[in-house]
């Protein structure tokens, strides 16, 4: 070996051990680090293993909630609550056939009165009873929201039955808690379900609206990685007329 190829091994030795160095010390690897040892130390928390036992449930109230999968994660997400948890999302994942959950192109009626129906209002409404009984429903937002709605006609999928599609121009979602008006119904849509008709509201509305609630200015900006201001809502608006 020469000496040239020696000194050339040296430096890139060298410039390995500058950007590891470099690596280490940077904000985004001390932020993954931090973020890496806060999921660890979520995963083996005693009192997360505790909220996740839904078996210190008693089986009444577990059977309140419904013995599916929706059901008893709405429970485990209670239950998350109580320990201390301010944020919890539970996500429809009951695959009984394939294309499953809500997603009904085929087999509309069937699925929604057989499955999907009876178990979101089984596990929705005994939430809300829930936490009302333990004086939790005040200080808590629930929210059952979706992606989109369904076309206002049926499609015939032959032996499949018939099916609705993706639809985006108008659907609906629902806010129970936190100081929301029970029982009201805000905004509209024409007679055949397929646009809205009076009172629009969208998603940054529901975004602001819950950033209001959390205490938060959603006409705030933060900055990005090169330091440029990003709202952290790009419009939208309080729904005022949604509280109480």
């Amino acid at each position: 070996m020469t000496l040239d190829r020696l000194d050339r091994r040296r430096s890139l030795l060298a410039q390995f051990d500058a950007g590891r160095h470099e690596l280490e010390e940077s904000p985004s690897t001390r932020g993954h680090e931090r973020a890496k040892e806060l999921a660890y130390r979520f995963l083996t928390s005693p009192a997360i293993r505790e909220a996740l036992d839904i078996g210190r449930e008693t089986q009444a109230n577990r059977e309140a909630f419904g013995m599916t999968l929706f059901g008893q994660a709405t429970l485990a997400g209670r239950r998350l609550l109580e320990a201390g948890a301010t944020l919890v999302t539970v996500i429809w994942d009951e695959i009984a056939i394939a294309n499953s959950s809500w997603d009904t192109h085929f087999h509309h009626y069937e699925r929604l009165s057989g499955e999907l129906l009876p178990g979101l209002d089984r596990a929705l409404s005994s939430l809300i009873l829930d936490l009302e009984e333990r004086g939790m429903l005040d200080d808590t937002l629930v929210l059952c929201l979706t992606e989109h709605g369904r076309t206002p006609k049926l499609h015939d999928k032959g032996a499949q039955g018939v099916g609705r599609e993706h639809w985006s121009d108008v659907y609906s979602n629902v806010l129970a808690g936190a100081g929301i008006r029970g029982g009201s119904v805000i905004g509209a849509s024409d007679r055949d379900g397929a646009f809205v008709k009076d009172s629009p509201i969208n998603p940054k509305d529901i975004l602001c609206t819950l950033y209001h609630l959390l205490g938060i200015d959603s006409d705030q900006t933060i900055p990005d990685r090169f330091g440029r201001p990003v709202p952290l809502v790009s419009g939208g608006r309080v729904i005022e007329e949604m509280f109480g």
